[in-house]
C-alpha cells in the first residue's frame, strides 16, 4: 500500500499542474474575449476549434494517450471557453446598451 500512496502523491502533483495550466489557459481566453470584443471579431471560430482538436489529438498519439479522450477533453475545454467569451462579450454589449 505504501507504493500505491507514492503513486497517488505523484498523480496529485500532476493533477495540480493540469489545473494550474487550465487556469493559465483561461486567463488567456479572457484576454482573447476582450480582444474580440474590442475589435468586433465573432466569438465562434469553427476552423480554429477543429485546428486545436486536431493538433491536440496528434500530440496525444505522441504521448501514448488516446486521441479520442483528448478530443473529448478539448470539446469540454472549448465549450467552457465559448461560455466565458460569450459572457465577457455579452456583458460588454449589455453595458453599452444600458449606458447609451
Amino acid at each position: 500500500m505504501a507504493d500505491l500512496s507514492k503513486f497517488r502523491g505523484e498523480l496529485n502533483k500532476i493533477d495540480e499542474r493540469i489545473v494550474a495550466l487550465l487556469g493559465q489557459r483561461f486567463t488567456i481566453i479572457r484576454k482573447v474575449a476582450d480582444y474580440k470584443k474590442d475589435n468586433h471579431v465573432p466569438m465562434m471560430q469553427p476552423s480554429r476549434v477543429e485546428e486545436v482538436k486536431n493538433r491536440c489529438a496528434e500530440s496525444a498519439i505522441a504521448h501514448e494517450v488516446n486521441p479520442e479522450l483528448v478530443r473529448n477533453l478539448y470539446s469540454l475545454i472549448i465549450g467552457e471557453a465559448c461560455r466565458v467569451e460569450d459572457e465577457i462579450i455579452d456583458n460588454s454589449d449589455k453595458a453599452a446598451r444600458t449606458s447609451g
